[in-house]
């Protein structure tokens, strides 16, 4: 177990965590890190939430990690470095109409990158599904797609049941968001609220698939969108 310090407050742009120095009697996000489980601990400055980020790799801690402070010095965020990857490991929003711009943005920018992976596909589609879930802590929110093809042996595998093919689990081809950034999002803001932008996020990444995808793919003659919530 260790405990890395990342001062609150410091001089305007990014760092990397040994270029921060000793902390000394300031204000600090604290990560606890578990070297067992590599999962990082810590409580959201604020609003208080505890945020776990899984799959931390032991061999780049704290090394990899680095801080952004905005021009007032405050700190913005906090990144890990995992080979080209960051991750986003800590956002502020100064207030709950910031984190509800920020959430949908990057929903809206994640929709963006996932639609034109559709269209380069170029396939000719008999399903477009979008499939999310959300505990207070998991989060997910995908696109699924399914070919005429696919739909058939979907069909034929469960002799001849039609709506087989109306269930995503039955296919393989999921296109995530970035779903730890969404989470860590989420965790980062007001308690009471994350529930509906998670929500918001969701209608927003539906109709901008919509918008984006549906008049420039091929489609059967059945085709169907389909959104559903798992549990």
């Amino acid at each position: 177990m260790g405990v890395y310090k990342i001062p609150l407050r410091f001089t305007a742009g990014s760092f990397k965590f040994s270029e921060l120095g000793r902390v000394e009697n300031c204000e600090c996000l604290e990560l606890d890190y578990d070297d067992e489980y590599q999962m990082i601990t810590y409580n959201a400055p604020m609003y208080g939430s505890e945020v776990h980020i899984y799959t931390v790799p032991r061999k780049h801690m704290p090394n990899a990690l680095s801080a952004v402070y905005g021009s007032d010095g405050i700190l913005g965020k906090v990144e890990f470095s995992e080979g080209e990857r960051k991750r986003l490991f800590y956002i502020r929003f100064k207030h709950i109409d910031a984190s509800e711009r920020g959430v949908l943005k990057f929903v809206r920018e994640q929709a963006d990158m996932i639609s034109k992976e559709i269209i380069g596909k170029k396939q000719t589609l008999s399903r477009l599904f979008i499939e999310y879930f959300y505990d207070g802590e998991a989060v997910d929110i995908a696109a699924e797609t399914a070919t005429a093809e696919e739909t058939q042996a979907v069909i034929d595998y469960y002799k001849g049941d039609i709506t087989a093919a109306d269930n995503y689990g039955n296919f393989n081809n999921r296109i995530p968001i970035d779903l730890e950034a969404l989470g860590v999002m989420l965790m980062c803001t007001n308690g009471d609220f994350r529930s509906m932008l998670f929500y918001k996020a969701v209608e927003t990444f539906e109709e901008r698939l919509k918008n984006r995808v549906l008049d420039k793919i091929g489609k059967t003659e059945d085709f169907k969108f389909i959104s559903e919530e798992y549990d």
